[in-house]
């Protein structure tokens, strides 16, 4: 599975099909946010923001949580896991768009 977490906070995109790349980010900006703040535990919310925007390593998390490191990695575990399973949906309809776009462009 891709893991759409780490490509989206680090970058490690399809730089050969940059036109889709740059889409489907907008599109994941687009609906990051949603998914966190409505799908995720309060823990998993803060653990993964923590972790991909703030750029702390779980240690770090946990001390300012005041949890144990295995619990913070299981909140952004079970975060990256929800996250995960909704953006493949949004990959797959970005993908499709841009194929039908395409098709339009070359008639």
């Amino acid at each position: 599975m891709i893991d759409y977490v780490e490509c989206f906070y680090n970058g490690r995109g399809d730089n050969e099909n940059y036109e889709i790349e740059a889409a489907t980010q907008k599109a994941f900006s687009s609906v990051l946010p949603l998914i966190i703040n409505n799908e995720l535990t309060q823990k998993q919310s803060i653990c993964l923001r923590y972790r991909y925007i703030n750029k702390k390593s779980q240690a770090e998390i946990a001390q300012m949580l005041h949890l144990s490191q295995p619990t913070v990695s299981r909140h952004i575990a079970g975060a990256k896991e929800i996250v995960n399973n909704k953006l493949k949906y949004c990959h797959i309809a970005v993908a499709s768009g841009l194929n039908e776009f395409e098709k339009l462009m070359m008639q």
